[in-house]
């Protein structure tokens, strides 16, 4: 199985932690996270990640993020947004799915 290069952006702390425990694991490279949206595009362009994890803010917008991002990253870069409150997961190229555990979300990166 590849490894799979993942960097998250974050909007609570408490996202970002949870996000990290889950994806402990030895086919998962964390690259790096960050809340602030304007270095995390300069630092995707630059470390071409293979999939990046957006926290879906309150507001619900990130949609014209996750194309920006899209379209500076180089690489077949895969996004997912999650969103918390509902348990919901956007895969941008690849499908939307809702979660019931939170060890789907390991599952789906090493499988997409």
């Amino acid at each position: 199985m590849a490894t799979r290069r993942v960097y998250v952006i974050w909007t609570h702390p408490l996202f970002h932690e949870s996000v990290r425990l889950l994806l402990n694991h030895p086919d998962v490279e964390w690259l790096g996270a960050t809340a602030d949206h304007v270095a995390a595009r300069i630092q995707i362009t630059s470390l071409q990640p293979d999939i990046i994890i957006m926290e879906e803010r309150e507001d619900g917008g990130v949609l014209a993020e996750v194309l920006e991002i899209l379209e500076a990253s180089s690489s077949d870069v895969r996004v997912f947004q999650l969103s918390l409150a509902g348990n919901e997961l956007s895969v941008y190229h690849c499908e939307r799915q809702t979660m019931g555990q939170a060890e789907d979300l390991l599952h789906l990166i090493l499988t997409c």
